[in-house]
């Protein structure tokens, strides 16, 4: 039984020197992320890499568009068009602006034909 005790009460000192170490190890980390995410060559870094990311954003977004049409013509066949007022069958705005089929759609009728 007093096995029992002294290891218990070996593990809650162990606990409670580790906790406290283990805090202020991460108090000292989160001190030298602060000082390096506040240094001025980071931030530098960070207004480039945010300004490029601005300029590329066109770029990308025509890029994708692009190939999202690619692939809806692909799996479409190369039906599009838009669908006409009062046609059977589910439809929701598209990329630019295209309609797009909703395959869940329990019509048989193509209302982008």
């Amino acid at each position: 039984m007093m096995k029992k005790a002294l290891f218990l009460a070996g593990i809650g000192v162990g606990f409670l020197l580790g906790s406290r170490s283990g805090r202020e190890s991460y108090e000292k980390l989160k001190t030298e992320a602060q000082k390096l995410w506040n240094d001025p060559k980071v931030q530098n870094k960070v207004s480039e890499g945010t300004e490029w990311a601005k300029q590329k954003a066109p770029q990308v977004q025509e890029k994708v568009t692009g190939k999202a049409k690619e692939v809806f013509h692909k799996n479409d066949g190369g039906h599009t068009g838009h669908a006409a007022s009062g046609t059977a069958g589910s439809t929701s705005p598209g990329v630019n602006g295209e309609f797009l089929r909703d395959p869940s759609s329990p019509t048989n009728s193509d209302p982008l034909v």
